[in-house]
């Protein structure tokens, strides 16, 4: 069961570095036609953050090591204060201008988080059959 939640765990973290890239492309559409407008942006922010959420959750029920868990929380606070940035564009337009910034860090985490155990060198993909620890059969 529990590779089953680390593969889970593994995939929702590609989905949020395949929806950064999205968001990109959604900012964009916002930006360049004002008709359209951020709601789309903004909705499939608040939907990438709950997916952060349980990314972190299921590091902590899946793989359960340091390396993961700290990764997924990272990625939690970075989604976190993401989803925060926008909100300071009147106050401090500075601070604000690192929405697009902390994006790109966020899906570099997800990717390298996703690659640890899908399609990747991580110990999943590399552990030998029959082995031992918690990826063995």
């Amino acid at each position: 069961m529990r590779k089953g939640i680390t593969t889970l765990y593994a995939g929702l973290a590609l989905l949020v570095a395949t929806l950064v890239l999205v968001q990109f492309f959604l900012a964009g559409l916002g930006w360049f036609d004002p008709s359209v407008g951020f709601d789309a942006h903004e909705s499939v922010g608040f939907i990438l953050h709950g997916i952060t959420l349980l990314v972190f959750l299921l590091a902590i029920a899946g793989p359960r090591t340091r390396q993961d868990i700290l990764m997924s929380l990272a990625l939690l606070v970075l989604a976190t204060i993401q989803i925060s940035l926008p909100d300071l564009r009147d106050d401090a337009p500075v601070i604000a201008a690192f929405h697009p910034l902390l994006a790109l860090v966020i899906g570099g985490l997800a990717h390298a988080i996703g690659r640890r155990y899908i399609g990747g060198r991580g110990r999943a993909s590399a552990a030998p059959a029959g082995g031992t620890g918690p990826y063995a059969r």
